[in-house]
């Protein structure tokens, strides 16, 4: 009930000036992301498998007393949904395994690249061509993750670390493709439903994965841990939704960076860690990497 109230009210805020409020939305989710990925690496699960599985039935049992009295099946949008976030909760699996060997504020800078890949993938799908400008752009993230990477392989872990940064460029990739066909759901959709769809994904995919794993883990505090990550993870998801169901990607997709503020913020603060040199560099080249790419879209415009 209260749940619904709240909704209702911003539904009617939304209508008075929907690309700001989205851009509130984005901001205020990004922060709630930084506080799951912080609770996910302060919590030290070790199965990551284990704990999104729990992380999900958590949410789908907190959401259903918010959403147990509306179509659970919009009519032709099931199939859409469900697809849309099959893709962002296979990117989720792979970001999480990536910011199991390296700091959430790396993992944060190299997620940051969804806005060019997302670039990349529609002009894919549109059939258009890939201009030279956008190639460059790509190729300085591309040389600003491999210096976040530091690949020296020197190091006992070092071959973990650059399968983690890949993950989490894999996890970039798989979750713009996501949002992309997220987009044709349509602002009608409540952001309930989606969220649900995630959740729903997310249980399945991590259910196939830990049949290999045949192993629980269990520790003090195990599941208050697993249930500020699920309330963490539900807040920033049903504002990310709604953000990037309200207007079109090219709108929100500079605020991603606020979470590599907050993640390096938390990082510093409760872990003691900092961006090394190399990742600061990585980390600036990828920020001009995007921003070059979207004043360079604007121009087009």
């Amino acid at each position: 009930m209260v749940l619904t109230n709240i909704i209702e009210r911003l539904q009617k805020i939304e209508q008075q000036n929907i690309e700001k409020v989205s851009i509130g939305y984005i901001l205020v989710a990004y922060f709630f992301h930084s506080l799951q990925f912080t609770t996910y690496k302060y919590a030290h699960f070790t199965i990551l498998t284990q704990a999104l599985y729990f992380r999900s039935l958590f949410t789908l049992i907190i959401l259903f007393f918010g959403q147990y009295k509306y179509d659970f099946y919009p009519k032709d949008k099931v199939k859409l949904m469900f697809y849309s976030q099959f893709f962002v909760a296979l990117g989720a699996s792979l970001l999480f395994y990536g910011i199991y060997f390296i700091t959430t504020s790396e993992a944060a800078v190299i997620n940051s690249t969804n806005a060019i890949w997302s670039q990349i993938i529609s002009l894919i799908v549109n059939k258009e061509p890939i201009t030279k400008s956008r190639m460059i752009n790509t190729f300085i993230c591309i040389i600003g993750i491999v210096l976040i990477m530091n690949p020296k392989l020197s190091q006992k872990n070092d071959m973990q670390r650059i399968i983690a940064c890949l993950s989490v460029l894999l996890c970039s990739v798989l979750q713009a493709y996501g949002f992309i066909k997220l987009k044709q759901i349509g602002k009608e959709i409540r952001p309930t439903i989606i969220t649900s769809y995630f959740h729903l994904a997310v249980i399945l995919v991590m259910g196939v994965q830990h049949q290999y794993v045949t192993t629980f883990e269990y520790f003090d505090n195990y599941f208050l841990y697993i249930l500020a990550y699920a309330l963490f993870s539900l807040s920033g998801h049903l504002l990310q939704f709604r953000a990037q169901a309200l207007v079109s990607f090219d709108k929100i997709c500079n605020y991603p960076f606020s979470l590599m503020i907050y993640q390096i913020f938390f990082d510093y603060f409760l872990f003691g860690k900092i961006l090394p040199i190399q990742g600061f560099l990585g980390g600036g080249l990828v920020v001009f990497g995007i921003f070059k790419q979207l004043q360079d879209d604007k121009k087009i415009r």
